[in-house]
């Protein structure tokens, strides 16, 4: 969500939101309380919904999913601004994930994508991963056509992205570096993949007067970790036939680059964030002013039965086809 351009000499509203207490027992609740100025109406998404008047105080009601966002989002002459509190349930066990089985494990797809997708450029991507060993090649994620990966463009392999473990010997790798995939290349970290650990990961990607610019920062919070790529300016100005943001499995090679791996705390914001917010963001989602206005699609534990925008924005995905990844949970 972005704030519409204010009129000359209007300031765009200010808003704060609080939540007391932001951490309750299963059952319990927590009491909203927020202002604005220069704000003539508010609306609630997330974990409540509805009108609201420009300042107050309401209860959440009983709460018992493990992290409840209140998001409110106000508007005025000069422009909209939105902020979230968020309450924790004590003890809960909703700590969840994806847990893809690999290629070699399934013959047909295993893979989540939204069909009308953010625009590719800005964007910002952060999400948490557990691989695990395979042969070949794994997908986390795509920004790209959702059919041929040679569709056309100008760079014939045009318009796209993507961020995960890439094999450097090919379809028979059994070791891996992370890569940014694009432009019909990948390019790769000095490190290789490590299987068996929990990675926290962020792509930004913006686009200027001097080219597309992409980084992956591939082991959060230490920011050395990160691959760049800058691609010319022409690169990913033509939308492929069919756009699609595609999840854990290739939509052009289906069944044969399917993440062997845990994917889960999945944050899509349609700006590219600073680095210090991607950390913020990262340890506390909506943390961040930029995070919150901009936030797009949110689920920090996705199950194979819901993989709904917990954002407030109602950006759904959809699976394709009908097997699934079995459910990971952490009590």
């Amino acid at each position: 969500m972005t704030s519409a351009p204010p009129p000359s000499g209007s300031p765009a509203p200010t808003l704060t939101v609080t939540a007391t207490p932001a951490s309750v027992p299963s059952g319990g609740s927590s009491n909203l309380s927020w202002s604005s100025t220069d704000a003539s109406s508010c609306t609630a998404s997330g974990a409540w919904s509805g009108s609201q008047p420009t300042s107050g105080t309401a209860s959440t009601g009983a709460l018992t999913n493990a992290s409840n966002i209140f998001t409110l989002s106000c508007s005025g002459p000069g422009g909209s601004t939105s902020r979230s509190a968020t309450v924790t349930v004590q003890g809960s066990s909703a700590t969840s994930g994806l847990d893809f089985p690999g290629s070699a494990a399934t013959s047909g797809t295993i893979r989540f994508r939204f069909t009308n997708p953010l625009p590719i450029y800005p964007a910002t991507y952060i999400w948490q991963v557990f691989p695990r060993q395979q042969t070949g090649y794994y997908t986390t994620f795509f920004w790209g056509n959702d059919g041929d990966f040679g569709w056309g463009g100008v760079y014939g392999t045009d318009t796209y992205y993507g961020a995960h473990p890439y094999p450097p010997n090919g379809a028979v790798g059994t070791t891996h570096k992370w890569e940014i995939a694009a432009i019909g290349n990948d390019y790769l970290s000095s490190e290789n993949v490590v299987y068996d650990r929990w990675y926290t990961q962020a792509l930004r990607v913006s686009s200027d007067g001097s080219g597309k610019h992409h980084e992956f920062y591939w082991d959060l919070p230490n920011t050395s970790r990160v691959i760049r790529v800058d691609l010319p300016a022409d690169y990913g100005n033509i939308n492929p036939p069919h756009p699609a943001l595609t999840w854990g499995d290739a939509p052009w090679s289906p069944s044969n680059e399917i993440m062997n791996g845990i994917i889960r705390g999945i944050q899509i914001y349609s700006t590219t964030l600073s680095v210090n917010d991607i950390v913020s963001e990262s340890n506390t989602p909506l943390s961040t002013a930029p995070g919150t206005s901009n936030i797009w699609y949110l689920n920090l534990n996705p199950t194979p039965a819901d993989i709904s925008d917990k954002s407030g924005q109602g950006h759904h995905p959809e699976w394709v086809g009908a097997e699934r990844p079995r459910l990971w949970s952490d009590p």
